[in-house]
């Protein structure tokens, strides 16, 4: 049984404005808005950009604020959502996007000598290698996406997971790819100053 308080009010369930009221004050602090700037870094949003698209995301959360139902869950978990489709739309504006460079400058001869080209297939066999040491989940996404350019909406669709699942490993898989190629060039300077043995 429900005790009325003194306007009125039943001293139960809290009501939707006292919600509405108290997921605003979670959302809208200045933990919330570090929160989305790491959630932006795991979804792979270049730090150079990464403020203006949590920019986006709080902007795109104002004017959704209205429509938001704190009975359906958690105000975090719906930023969250907001998030990852403000980064979504980032990185297909990013795929989209080309540069025309403008007043190049004459080289003789482009051609690349024999040296350079030998060079060149040394590091393509290197970052081959590197990737085929991947987690398979991450070689998947980086390779249908960043080798084959299928989109991160179809990825995630054909592999039956969730967008920000797809991001993360991506994300994951080209922090590993670094490591690796971090660790084998670390091991050849390291090989190349102590010499032959």
């Amino acid at each position: 049984m429900r005790l009325p308080e003194a306007g009125g009010k039943s001293m139960g369930r809290p009501s939707n404005e006292d919600e509405r009221a108290a997921a605003h004050a979670r959302l809208f602090c200045p933990a919330q808005v570090r929160a989305v700037l790491r959630w932006l870094e795991r979804l792979g949003v270049r730090r150079c950009h990464r403020t203006d698209v949590a920019g986006q995301v709080w902007l795109n959360a104002w004017e959704s604020w209205p429509r938001f139902e704190p009975r359906r869950g958690r105000p975090e978990r719906w930023l969250n959502a907001i998030t990852v489709h403000v980064a979504s739309r980032y990185h297909e504006r990013m795929e989209r996007r080309r540069e025309e460079l403008v007043d190049l400058l004459d080289v003789a001869d482009p051609t690349p000598d024999a040296a350079a080209m030998m060079e060149s297939d040394s590091i393509r066999a290197g970052i081959i290698d590197a990737v085929n040491e991947l987690d398979p989940k991450l070689r998947f996404v980086l390779v249908a996406h960043d080798l084959n350019g299928v989109s991160m909406a179809r990825i995630a669709e054909d592999a039956g997971l969730p967008l920000s699942v797809i991001y993360k490993r991506r994300a994951k898989a080209i922090g590993a790819l670094r490591n690796i190629i971090g660790l084998r060039e670390n091991t050849q300077e390291f090989a190349r100053r102590v010499g032959p043995q």
